[in-house]
């Protein structure tokens, strides 16, 4: 089947007749088939169903956009601004994923920002491809902004359109994929005004989707959702980027067997909701033996990358986590996580947040000049045995035998960790709820390379749970060692730099490797040493 945007839905379908809409040719194609899209744009809300099996690519070497936004015209100067009647397009504006329900009043679980009202209102106004920022009165409209009257069936813009390109989002959902074993290849989606409730421009609930080469960007709230409880196990995301959308660039949950090889994931949130309960690069919920693997999660307002309430069964390798605004990678309430060879530099919070999760393993990173701490290993009050507590997979016995919300054991090695934090230890480990200690908890820390700018920045390399209600407090990392036995093979590098400014070894550090690293467990040498080497510090190149 073919489509292209001079086609005609009346027609065959054929090469040389192809159809005008993907959803003629989804229709009319056969459990199995293909469909090739033109060079194009097309303005579709498309749902390839249950029980269709379906390629959806584009022509080789022709540009292909599912775009949600149409070409707006007939615009009357008034006042200062410009007014455009008959404007019907209108969106739910549900601050949350359930539909019509108010935003959560209890700290960290309010999707908006008061400094930011307008968040969750998807309506997208983009002159020359540059989008306007919505406002929620007539008055305040101002240049570089619009207003949606929805009484009145109006459009305000506060930039002058003459002459200009004007595009208006008027479809919620670009593409929703519930044909088990379909691809999608080559396409883009942009300009869509999904709504909260709706969770993705791009969502693929069904069993065996492949997704790749596909780019997802500037849509209202959530670029791309993929999973769905009993739906959407073992899809794949490869090559796909998921820029610039309004809250989220990709979520999952229930998604096992879920690959994510080769993603980028920059520059989300710019709607600027709330970092917690949800925003920023990639949250990942409720779901079992996943990889993420050689992507990149940057930019974003919000955590990098984020696993959440009852994952399990997780290898985190070869990725690059830059300059997000909060943690880089965050691994909460979970459970067996192999984290490896990733470069997680500049990000706002904690380089890697570990809090309340079991048999980790943190190998061969390189965690530095993160704003806050560099790795933070915690203990919260939440255990899985009081089950009223929010988070467990509800596929699951609760309590969850496999994920029992208890830190450690944490194993701690062979990394380059530190830089310059306006925090006050690179190492923050802590269990000051539930008052076990270091043996109970199962922390092993050796291996590693830790620099700082100076011996008081931070103020301690580590804090060490001490089974009370505090942490004991080590300045460097020979008190470390001598008081707990832990880092016998590390090294501690005081204003003398461990890496260059590409993140590699200096001459000093890797004539530090042969005494410091740690020879690979079997598992971790599969995933991040090429054949016939031997280990290093911090993360490989090359």
């Amino acid at each position: 089947m073919f489509v292209s945007p001079s086609g005609a839905d009346a027609g065959p379908g054929t090469e040389a007749a192809p159809y005008r809409t993907l959803a003629a040719a989804v229709a009319a194609a056969p459990n199995g088939g293909t469909v090739v899209l033109r060079q194009g744009s097309y303005n579709e809300n498309v749902t390839i169903p249950r029980h269709k099996r379906l390629t959806v690519q584009s022509a080789p070497n022709e540009v292909v956009w599912l775009d949600g936004s149409r070409e707006v015209s007939g615009w009357s100067p008034d006042g200062d601004d410009w007014r455009l009647s008959g404007w019907t397009a209108q969106f739910d504006h549900s601050p949350t994923y359930t539909p019509g329900a108010p935003d959560g009043r209890s700290p960290g679980w309010g999707f908006v920002d008061a400094a930011y009202p307008m968040a969750a209102h998807p309506d997208m106004v983009f002159v020359d491809g540059t989008p306007l920022r919505q406002v929620g009165s007539r008055a305040a409209v101002v240049p570089g902004t619009f207003y949606v009257d929805d009484p009145g069936d109006r459009l305000y813009l506060g930039t002058d359109p003459a002459g200009r390109a004007v595009r208006a989002s008027t479809q919620t959902v670009g593409l929703t994929i519930r044909g088990a074993g379909s691809v999608i290849r080559g396409i883009g989606i942009q300009r869509y005004a999904t709504p909260v409730p709706d969770k993705g421009a791009l969502r693929s609930l069904a069993p065996d989707v492949t997704i790749e080469n596909v780019v997802v960007r500037d849509n209202a709230t959530q670029g791309m959702y993929v999973g769905g409880q009993n739906l959407g196990e073992r899809n794949t995301l490869r090559n796909v980027t998921a820029e610039r959308n309004g809250m989220l660039g990709i979520e999952s949950s229930f998604s096992d067997g879920l690959v994510v090889a080769g993603v980028r994931a920059v520059g989300n949130n710019t709607e600027r909701f709330n970092q917690a309960p949800v925003s920023g690069g990639m949250k990942i919920c409720s779901a079992r033996d996943l990889t993420v693997t050689d992507s990149v999660f940057a930019d974003n307002l919000g955590t990098g990358l984020w696993f959440d309430e009852s994952v399990h069964g997780v290898t985190v390798a070869r990725n690059d986590i830059l300059r997000n605004s909060g943690h880089g990678i965050s691994y909460e309430i979970s459970a067996q996580a192999l984290i490896a060879d990733n470069l997680v530099v500049g990000n706002g919070a904690s380089g890697m947040k570990i809090n309340n999760a079991s048999r980790i393993d943190i190998w061969n990173n390189t965690v530095l000049d993160n704003g806050g701490r560099a790795l933070w290993v915690a203990q919260d009050s939440r255990v899985a045995s009081n089950r009223s507590t929010p988070g467990y997979d509800p596929r699951r016995p609760n309590p969850d035998p496999t994920v029992t919300w208890l830190l450690g054991p944490v194993t701690i090695a062979n990394n380059v960790v530190g830089g310059r934090t306006s925090a006050n230890c690179l190492l923050c480990a802590q269990d000051t709820s539930l008052r076990r200690t270091p043996a109970q908890i199962g922390l092993t820390v050796n291996g590693n390379v830790w620099t700082r700018p100076s011996a008081s920045a931070p103020t301690w390399l580590a804090t060490w749970p001490a089974g009370s209600s505090s942490s004991r407090t080590f300045t460097t990392l020979a008190a470390l060692t001598a008081a707990t036995g832990q880092e016998a093979n590390g090294a501690e590098f005081t204003a003398t730099p461990a890496v260059d400014a590409a993140y590699r070894l200096t001459g000093d550090a890797t004539s530090a490797i042969g005494s410091v690293a740690r020879p690979l467990p079997a598992v971790v040498a599969a995933v991040i040493q090429p054949p016939g080497a031997g280990p290093t510090l911090g993360v490989r190149f090359g």
